[in-house]
């Protein structure tokens, strides 16, 4: 009955009697910090406690930093999180260990469809059953600075070898203004695993294909070599932390950042001039494919507060709150077909991203995506060695396809 009645007021309907205790919401996350996502979270937060004041949202800021073992952690020792935050390669740890709760049975009474999620949220997904749903889908495109590159002479790149023209002629030392900007400093792996992913992708290459690794294909190898061009070049901001180099990007001291359209409102919020010439075109590299990271909500196993929490994800996922995130965010929503034509019009350089959005490939390893953290961590230590300690390319490659394959052994 409990249930019923948390459904019932969830999803508008009409009771006679009260839930008799107030249920305190525990989400803890780094997405209440997020530049992209907080504010859009923070609405959710103030929309869903308006509609249920019985109900309240403990919204714990974790730093980035810690965030990911401490979920776990707490999940894996019996004290879980009402709602889990999870990306890619997370969410699939979770599903395959058994610790998150089936939502089938709210996204029906809440009338979802699960048709109308975005190609990714697959990842949420296992045997027919639901376990974590996509709040947004952030697949790459790559932003360019319109002014940087009419100064500059230039055009917007539609090949490797135009994006490198362009990054070689926006460098400016004098002005301390880069043509690109990407990982560049130490540790961090997972956020430097993602950010060099547009390259790696955009070549066709990949760590994993089908299951398998590929560290050492053609693609990835030439990826890696462009990766490092940049780098030995100085044509990126070099050993700075990644808000660092965003922040550059968003006052006009970048001329190009291959990342996901949150990106935008970063831009817009810190320098109004900069966002007037802010556009957007397809990863120009010669795999013409792109990559995405989706962030997933989920309950995990034993939370205190099942219900009241799926009540949340049930109305972050009502089409009025779709758009919401789509014009606070700057971000593409975990549905499909939720913007209207007006929402593009404002905002001319996020046709890209939701082309990308559609077709992208997920961050995580593909065919492996469950042990994502492990290979993700065995990637970016070997990444480094070639940024740091002067290995070519061809030889991190083939260091990380032994390594992999040595790992992946070790799970059959």
């Amino acid at each position: 009955m409990k249930a019923f009645k948390r459904a019932a007021i969830a999803f508008g309907f009409a009771l006679t009697s009260t839930v008799s205790h107030a249920a305190d919401i525990e989400w803890p996350s780094f997405l209440w910090n997020d530049p992209g996502l907080a504010p859009a979270l923070k609405e959710l937060k103030g929309t869903y406690e308006k509609e249920h004041p019985q109900d309240h949202i403990n919204n714990v800021l974790i730093p980035v930093s810690t965030f990911w073992d401490k979920q776990f952690a707490d999940v894996s020792n019996g004290n879980p999180p009402d709602i889990g935050t999870f990306y890619d390669p997370d969410v699939r740890s979770y599903i395959e260990q058994g610790l998150l709760e089936t939502l089938d049975d709210y996204l029906g009474a809440a009338g979802i469809d699960r048709s109308s999620f975005v190609p990714t949220a697959s990842l949420g997904q296992k045997d027919g059953h639901i376990y974590a749903v996509p709040v947004v889908v952030n697949a790459r495109a790559l932003f360019y600075n319109e002014k940087l590159f009419r100064e500059a002479g230039l055009q917007p790149p539609k090949d490797s070898a135009t994006f490198l023209e362009a990054a070689k002629k926006l460098r400016q030392p004098a002005a301390q203004q880069f043509g690109y900007a990407t990982a560049s400093k130490p540790g961090n792996a997972s956020l430097n695993y993602i950010e060099i992913s547009p390259l790696i992708v955009g070549f066709g290459g990949g760590f994993f294909k089908e299951g398998r690794p590929s560290a050492n294909s053609p693609e990835t190898i030439a990826a890696l070599k462009l990766y490092k061009q940049l780098f030995d070049e100085n044509l990126i901001p070099r050993g700075v932390e990644t808000g660092v180099y965003r922040d550059m990007f968003a006052h006009g001291k970048v001329g190009m950042y291959a990342a996901g359209s949150f990106i935008a409102g970063v831009v817009e919020n810190a320098d109004k001039d900069v966002y007037k010439d802010l556009r957007a075109v397809p990863l120009p590299f010669p795999g013409h494919q792109t990559v995405s990271v989706t962030v997933f909500l989920g309950i995990p196993k034993g939370a205190k507060n099942k219900d009241a929490a799926a009540a949340v994800l049930m109305r972050m996922l009502k089409d009025d709150f779709q758009l919401k995130i789509a014009q606070i965010g700057k971000a593409y929503p975990g549905r499909v077909n939720m913007l209207p034509a007006t929402f593009f019009d404002q905002n001319p350089w996020f046709k890209a991203f939701e082309s990308a959005s559609l077709s992208a490939r997920s961050y995580a390893p593909e065919g492996a995506e469950q042990y994502g953290p492990e290979i993700i961590k065995i990637v970016s230590e070997g990444v480094e060695n070639m940024l740091f300690q002067g290995l070519s390319p061809e030889e991190t490659a083939n260091s990380l396809q032994q390594k992999l394959t040595t790992f992946i052994a070790t799970k059959h």
